[in-house]
């Protein structure tokens, strides 16, 4: 029997799929309000405005990224290396899951204007938080100027979520983690 979904739950996953799928611009409190069943009243009682659950959705979005440094990962019986490779085995299932629709950092970036102080702020703040986490992973693999190596590997998965993206394609993670393995090999001390 599958497990109920609390309400602000429901509102989250709604709007986090609208702003990924159509975008933020042009969705509307009233399609996320339809779209998950939930009365205006409750979503303005969790939330209080869109703006307000655009911000609990880039939370929510960090806080996967948060769980797999934080947790997932060192929890792995494996080298560090492996630890850092694994990553990209994790980003697969992501991939492949049902609610993959992209990076809602990337995607909120891209149809702002990049003037736009809050979102690109934000955005910029919680990339630097997890960039952190991933830079003490890589360096304990050993690598040379493991803060470069971290920038790289940056890019690399970057332009993985957005292949992704945009092809459909979960595989990418996989040619994703034999290009970051060639960049830890390249790199070790």
């Amino acid at each position: 029997m599958p497990r109920k979904i609390s309400v602000e739950r429901k509102i989250l996953q709604t709007a986090r799929r609208l702003f990924c799928q159509v975008g933020i611009h042009a969705t509307g409190i009233a399609r996320i309000i339809e779209e998950s069943g939930v009365s205006r009243r409750s979503l303005y009682t969790h939330y209080g405005s869109k703006e307000n659950l655009l911000k609990a959705v880039f939370e929510a979005e960090a806080d996967i990224w948060f769980r797999w440094f934080d947790s997932d990962l060192p929890a792995m019986e494996c080298s560090p290396v492996d630890r850092v490779l694994a990553l990209f085995d994790l980003m697969r299932a992501w991939f492949e899951s049902e609610d993959f629709y992209g990076c809602v950092f990337i995607n909120a970036v891209a149809e702002h204007e990049k003037s736009n102080g809050w979102i690109q702020e934000v955005a910029n703040s919680y990339r630097e938080k997890i960039s952190a986490r991933f830079l003490a992973l890589v360096a304990e693999s050993g690598v040379k100027d493991p803060e470069t190596v971290t920038e790289k590997l940056n890019l690399l998965i970057d332009g993985a979520i957005v292949t992704a993206m945009i092809t459909g394609n979960g595989e990418i993670a996989h040619l994703g983690r034999m290009a970051a393995e060639d960049i830890l090999l390249r790199n070790t001390a």
